[in-house]
């Protein structure tokens, strides 16, 4: 009895060969293979992941301790994220939030998660050859607060700090080859052939006055399009409530005379900002307080998979249809801006 006791043991904790290579191998693999390995089911088809992490939703100094910023970041999916057009500014408005403002009190992990998201902002901006100035604004921003603390608050490791300092010097590197392509000469239309409406129609779709000002120095038509008050009106209308244009207009004599809209507007960004438009944002559950990408959808219902109730038990389709209209989004979720995030974090 006891020698097969002994065998059993020995047989349970004997490393199996087999099972130690795969593991050296599923280590070995690149994270976005690593991801299409997890997205297969039981039967090899392939799933989408839905990247979230649950969080400590009070604000308080004790609570958002629990929080850490590098593993929620991880979670998320920020570095692979980069890449989706929707969540592309979204992400860099975060990374310039944490590089003015948090850049001191990041712990070593976020601090890698940083940088890893920078570098992937500039393959990126390589890839698409677009938005160049945004990469060259965080990198400008980033060397500043570098080059502050030298002087001043310690940043951590200084082993760790070497290290960033290197992975910053190869992504200003990245970012200094960057060049744009020009088009082909015979492809059309060109922006020289493109019809004034049409024109008209672009400058209405941007939602800033520095993109209005880099497009007017690009083409003589667009610069003379640029000077009609639809364009700045139309763009007031986005940013701002209708209270807030007629206090504005109320509280200077000459816009009362004459509404120039380009001086309403510069009134109004200096009064009150500008207003902040993401396609794709980070949402909140009221319910289980998990932090989910808005496209993703809601966790909450393929989290776990309890067990079927019984026969007698089961609700009909048509209660299954009501408790569904019931369960509204706006409701049940929240919208949270890169400001908000970092509030759920003590840094």
């Amino acid at each position: 009895m006891v020698g097969r006791v002994k065998t059993h043991l020995l047989k349970a904790t004997s490393p199996d060969p087999f099972r130690l290579e795969a593991e050296d191998d599923q280590e070995n693999i690149h994270p976005d293979e690593l991801a299409i390995i997890e997205r297969r089911g039981s039967r090899g088809e392939l799933m989408a992941t839905q990247p979230y992490c649950r969080i400590y939703t009070r604000n308080t100094k004790e609570v958002a301790g629990f929080n850490g910023l590098g593993e929620t970041l991880k979670k998320l999916d920020f570095i692979n994220a980069v890449r989706d057009i929707r969540r592309f500014r979204y992400i860099c408005k975060l990374l310039d939030l944490l590089i003015t403002q948090k850049l001191a009190t990041l712990s070593g992990g976020a601090q890698k998660m940083l940088f890893g998201m920078l570098e992937e902002v500039a393959h990126e901006v390589t890839r698409s050859q677009q938005n160049v100035h945004v990469l060259q604004h965080l990198l400008k921003q980033l060397r500043k607060r570098l080059e502050d603390y030298l002087w001043g608050s310690k940043l951590g490791s200084t082993i760790l700090w070497e290290q960033h300092t290197r992975r910053l010097e190869g992504i200003n590197a990245i970012a200094t080859t960057i060049q744009i392509s020009k088009p082909e000469d015979d492809m059309h239309p060109t922006i020289q052939e493109v019809p004034e409406e049409c024109i008209r129609e672009i400058l209405r779709r941007l939602d800033n006055h520095n993109d209005i000002k880099n497009a007017s120095e690009a083409y003589s038509v667009m610069a003379k399009v640029s000077q009609e008050k639809s364009i700045w009106r139309q763009l007031c209308r986005f940013h701002w409530t209708p209270a807030q244009i007629e206090h504005i207009i109320q509280m200077h004599r000459e816009l009362q005379v004459q509404k120039n809209w380009r001086q309403i507007y510069d009134r109004l960004r200096r009064t009150y900002g500008l207003r902040e438009e993401y396609a794709e944002k980070l949402c909140l559950c009221r319910n289980c307080s998990c932090m989910f990408w808005q496209s993703y959808g809601h966790p909450c219902r393929t989290d776990t998979n309890p067990s079927p109730p019984p026969a007698d038990d089961q609700p009909q389709p048509q209660q299954q249809q009501q408790d569904l209209e019931e369960m509204k989004p706006d409701i049940i979720y929240i919208s949270i801006t890169p400001q908000e995030f970092l509030k759920y974090f003590y840094l």
